[in-house]
């Protein structure tokens, strides 16, 4: 294929004018989109808050920098705001019931965190730490759009397991692992 084969490109300003696409197609077409299972995790001085997330990736390798997708609506986006540090909890899969806890179960803020081994690292916020990986962050950027907050953190420390577990991950609407791990290449 070459860009001729494409034609030419519709103008922008129409396209941002157009009907966006239904909730429903982009619901159908993310559930697709499998990920990894994270905490997000936050302390503002008086209250713990932490949510269950798949929408985090790596932002940069120098600075160490993470974004997580948070939204508004939730308590955890406002204590993130007022404290500027959260922690990402990179999950097993023998952390599914943590995930379902803190992923939407009728669960207060504060009981969350009663199951799991937590402590703190260089930010005080709260981090698992029998997670797989712990990204300690102080925030760096938020960019606000519509329902949600792009968090970019920068990471100030990290913890790794040591040990060689399969990660928790989200795919079509439900929560799964790799089906073998096998031996690194």
């Amino acid at each position: 294929m070459t860009a001729a084969d494409l034609g030419t490109l519709p103008p922008l300003q129409a396209l941002r004018h157009s009907a966006c696409l239904p909730l429903s197609d982009f619901r159908l077409a993310m559930r697709r989109l499998t990920g990894a299972v994270t905490l997000v995790a936050t302390h503002d001085g008086q209250t713990l808050a932490g949510l269950t997330a798949t929408a985090v990736t790596s932002f940069s390798a120098e600075p160490a920098r993470l974004l997580a997708c948070v939204n508004l609506k939730g308590s955890t986006f406002r204590a993130i705001a007022e404290s500027r540090r959260m922690s990402v909890n990179l999950l097993a899969y023998r952390h599914l019931d943590l995930a379902q806890q803190f992923g939407g179960a009728p669960t207060p803020q504060s009981q969350r965190f009663e199951p799991g081994r937590w402590g703190t690292l260089a930010t005080g916020a709260p981090v698992l730490l029998d997670a797989l990986a712990v990204f300690d962050c102080v925030v760096d950027e938020m960019m606000v759009a519509h329902s949600h907050a792009a968090m970019i953190g920068e990471i100030k420390a990290v913890l790794l397991s040591p040990r060689n577990e399969a990660p928790l991950l989200y795919s079509d609407g439900q929560y799964t692992t790799l089906a073998d791990l096998g031996e690194p290449a």
